[in-house]
């Protein structure tokens, strides 16, 4: 008798606990070390190891079975040749594309012109991400939504836009969203006065009640932004989960791996996106995995969680010139299990001043960390 997990439900081990879930539903919970290291062996024949195990364990054994199952997680497979007909597809596919994301952080309005638009679209840009700060004024922001429409005969598939709530706002997308683009649009609107969620046709809105300060509020390591889609998690096996495929223009029109980071490969104004990505330090920071930051490497949620290498604790170097710090706005100590505010530990103050984040941490809501959704974690774990 053999137990094979459906292709859609991946297990990690961290260093006190390991975590099962479904990319396809969903699903996530606490595992014991135990019940991992008996899932990663499928060639584990229960009905030989059921024989060798006293009443106790037994128990044990019988409840890990059952959680599978009855969590629709796996199947008993009876004979070994039947467990060999099963292929596993758990290879991240790489696509043509060299470039993938774009983030541009927009202070002026000026930096989105015709000659950025066919950048863009010359280097094939499949997802891109325009945040407003501030100071751009309503009617600037408008315009330039207009101007959306000027990709729809490109190779996008899909329009974030980050802006300030507006009640003005709001009601020109609703009003217009049909003639803006013929792309997936997606709008986050923060600083609302209420939490809601708009779809129309092809275009999403989210209204949020936080802040959303722009660049300082990259990098928030909670379990509300944990990703289980399949290809996130194959993806950050072998690449940085945040900066593969990525390109980006901070505010300053500087190009970037990421607006928050410090080196630049020039300015867009006498810079092309072309050359920029073909800057011999571009790709540095791709293949960095959370298997090679420190302390993420023993956590569990490394593959579903996205890993900032813009804001970190400043601890550590690799011995390429790598930053391989952990992220500096993560409270999860994968040794002890627990949760913690990030902002007030205290061993992160001296990263937080380095980065001058002493004024946005005072306006930083504390995040509440629920784990009894029952699409996250929840405390208890199968008994050791």
């Amino acid at each position: 008798m053999f137990l094979k997990l459906f292709d859609s439900v991946k297990i990690t081990k961290g260093a006190k606990n390991s975590i099962i879930f479904d990319t396809g539903t969903g699903f996530l919970k606490f595992i014991p070390n135990a019940l991992f290291d008996m899932l990663s062996d499928e060639r584990q024949n229960y009905s030989l190891l059921k024989k060798q195990l006293d009443d106790e364990s037994l128990e044990t054994l019988e409840e890990y079975l059952s959680f599978i199952l009855n969590n629709n997680l796996g199947v008993i497979i009876n004979s070994e040749k039947e467990l060999s007909a099963f292929q596993n597809k758990s290879e991240f596919r790489e696509t043509p594309s060299d470039i993938e994301y774009l983030i541009l952080d927009i202070d002026k309005v000026s930096v989105f012109d015709d000659n950025l638009i066919e950048q863009i679209c010359d280097i094939k840009i499949k997802y891109l991400q325009i945040r407003f700060s501030e100071e751009v004024v309503l009617k600037n922001i408008k315009e330039l939504i207009s101007e959306i429409k000027c990709f729809n005969q490109s190779g996008i598939h899909e329009i974030s836009v980050v802006a300030k709530y507006d009640d003005e706002l709001l009601e020109y997308i609703k009003e217009n969203y049909h003639s803006i683009s013929n792309k997936f649009l997606q709008f986050i609107l923060h600083s609302s006065n209420k939490d809601d969620f708009y779809t129309l046709d092809y275009v999403h809105i989210t209204t949020i009640k936080s802040t959303i300060e722009i660049p300082l509020s990259c990098g928030l390591i909670d379990l509300k932004n944990i990703n289980l889609d399949r290809g996130f998690y194959l993806e950050a096996k072998q690449y940085n989960s945040c900066l593969n495929k990525k390109i980006s223009i901070d505010k300053e029109g500087n190009i970037k791996n990421c607006p928050s980071m410090p080196q630049s490969f020039g300015n867009i104004r006498d810079t092309t996106l072309e050359n920029a990505r073909n800057h011999p330090e571009f790709r540095k920071y791709w293949n960095l995995t959370k298997d090679h930051i420190e302390v993420c490497r023993d956590c569990e949620f490394r593959y579903i969680c996205t890993d900032c290498r813009a804001y970190t604790e400043q601890t550590s170097t690799s011995n390429k010139g790598l930053d391989i710090s952990k992220p500096l706005k993560c409270g999860y100590d994968p040794y002890t299990g627990e949760w913690e505010e990030w902002s007030t530990n205290v061993l992160k103050q001296k990263a937080i001043e380095h980065y001058g984040m002493q004024s946005f941490i005072k306006k930083y809501r504390k995040i509440q960390f629920v784990l009894m959704n029952k699409d996250r974690p929840c405390n208890k774990s199968l008994p050791l």
